[in-house]
């Protein structure tokens, strides 16, 4: 029969548990304590959150959403988009560590839109409604305006940016994807200000006169949209804030202020023409 061990714990062990249990309760209640000002202060400090933090952190919700909820656009569609996105980024004065990612989906809605991490939808419908390259490209420099101001993180729910700045600590977010339709489809709505869009439409309306030497198409969406939804019920890009009647008074003003031309516009490449028209 073999003879019970028992430890006895001593006053001074007993004492070094206590103080090791003191100290990770105190620190745990200090992280959530500075979380938790963190969060609520998020305004005065959000933007020093890195490109790659951010981007680290939306990733595997994209893929998740991209996955499981969204419909892949036409090749062509999208290695189109894909090369003027770039172009006109080029023209846009973007930090070295916005790396922007271009996504087509199918959906007969117009509407594109951005979300953390550079990642920037455009549904087909959209490419569909415009019938030239400059319009088009008008409406990604606008999206990749948003990208740039990091109005998609400014946006963002509290709860959302405590999880990029948990991730942004961790080599890996430890967030599963799977169960992130909620935040995921979170991530697609974004609802900004006047301020934002006014800025966003500006911004991209000089990289429109850099990339083609003049503002032609520059508002062929919001008039065409304009005049199909009027008042209401527009698609997101054409939001609210502010109304689309004055976002085409303001493209025309600065238009105006600066003495740039409306020329002729280009067409859509002749691979693209073909591929809109194939698909009903």
């Amino acid at each position: 029969m073999m003879a019970e061990y028992t430890h006895r714990v001593s006053d001074e062990e007993a004492r070094r548990i206590q103080r090791f249990l003191y100290g990770v309760a105190v620190g745990t209640v200090l992280f959530v304590a500075i979380m938790i000002v963190a969060v609520i202060t998020a305004p005065r400090w959000i933007k020093l959150i890195s490109h790659e933090s951010e981007r680290r952190f939306i990733a595997p919700h994209v893929e998740w959403v991209a996955e499981y909820l969204l419909e892949e656009g036409d090749p062509v569609l999208q290695a189109y988009v894909d090369r003027l996105g770039r172009e006109i980024a080029a023209e846009m004065d973007l930090p070295s560590e916005l790396q922007l990612r271009f996504i087509v989906i199918e959906g007969s809605a117009v509407n594109a839109f951005t979300t953390l991490g550079g990642h920037i939808f455009v549904l087909d419908g959209l490419v569909r409604e415009l019938d030239n390259e400059n319009s088009l490209a008008m409406v990604l420099a606008h999206e990749i305006a948003h990208a740039k101001n990091r109005d998609p993180l400014s946006g963002a729910s509290r709860g959302i940016l405590l999880q990029i700045l948990i991730s942004s600590v961790r080599s890996n977010s430890g967030i599963d994807p799977r169960g992130g339709a909620e935040t995921g489809l979170e991530l697609l709505l974004n609802d900004y200000s006047r301020e934002q869009e006014e800025a966003a439409d500006r911004l991209a309306l000089i990289g429109l006169q850099k990339r083609y030497g003049h503002t032609g198409g520059a508002t062929r969406l919001f008039e065409a949209l304009s005049a199909v939804y009027g008042d209401s019920e527009v698609p997101e890009i054409l939001s609210s804030h502010p109304h689309v009647g004055d976002r085409i008074a303001a493209i025309n003003a600065l238009i105006a202020e600066k003495g740039w031309e409306s020329r002729a516009t280009v067409p859509h490449p002749a691979e693209v023409q073909d591929a809109l028209s194939s698909r009903p």
